[in-house]
């Protein structure tokens, strides 16, 4: 089971929890949830709930929670989310920490974000929060941000590698370069389709306001299959 390490979690979580499920399985679709099951590799069982009605059932979900939840009572929330099967359940969750507002944020969320990240992990959910809620907390904290980094590329889970690689996704002008271009030659050799498409998608970002840069970061690294085509997609030669 998935708990925060430090906190027992409080009876009325399990409520709000309850509450959600009953809420997917009044519209739930099995024929839908096998194709959606099967899509996602079968990585966990689904509702069969599409984004549309998700959204809509996340939304109304959301407003029944209490404002003033602390760190812990928050996290303790995520996690039994995460604890359950049903991938939809999964979805919540991610969207409820991408919610979160930057001003709240604290760098020990950073040790129950790569909990999550690691556990039950498909780029469905590891990529909204990378280039999200990661996203944030290292703008936040960048006096963390290297340190980090640098703790996760150590590691043997590819990702936490591809959440190295696609944090700054959203950042645009403000990507730090020197960083991405460390993290890629970091990984540039690594075999695994999900760490080249990540390259790929980190540079394609960039392209977009500094394509030349993404032409030498190709070169230079002799990037080529997925990574390159990825890279290379708003790319004119």
């Amino acid at each position: 089971m998935i708990q925060n390490p430090a906190y027992d979690l409080p009876f009325f979580m399990t409520d709000f929890v309850e509450d959600l499920r009953l809420r997917f399985q009044k519209v739930e679709n099995q024929s839908q949830a096998v194709r959606m099951a099967a899509y996602m590799k079968n990585i966990a069982p689904f509702f069969g709930v599409s984004s549309v009605p998700r959204k809509a059932i996340y939304n109304d979900w959301k407003n029944t929670l209490p404002k003033n939840l602390n760190f812990d009572q928050k996290w303790d929330l995520v996690f039994e989310l995460w604890e359950q099967e049903e991938r939809e359940l999964h979805y919540i969750a991610v969207d409820w920490i991408n919610s979160w507002n930057i001003k709240t944020l604290q760098i020990e969320d950073a040790i129950n974000l790569r909990i999550i990240l690691q556990s039950k992990p498909w780029w469905d959910t590891v990529d909204l929060l990378a280039s999200t809620f990661l996203g944030k907390l290292l703008l936040k904290f960048p006096e963390h941000r290297n340190d980090l980094i640098e703790n996760w590329s150590r590691t043997n889970d590819i990702w936490l590698h591809r959440s190295t690689l696609i944090f700054q996704l959203k950042y645009k002008q403000k990507t730090d370069l020197e960083l991405l271009t460390k993290q890629i030659a970091r990984f540039k050799n690594h075999k695994e389709f999900f760490i080249q498409k990540a390259i790929g998608w980190s540079l394609r970002e960039v392209s977009k306001w500094n394509s030349e840069w993404v032409k030498n970061e190709i070169i230079d690294n002799q990037l080529s299959g997925l990574a390159k085509r990825e890279a290379s997609k708003y790319l004119s030669y």
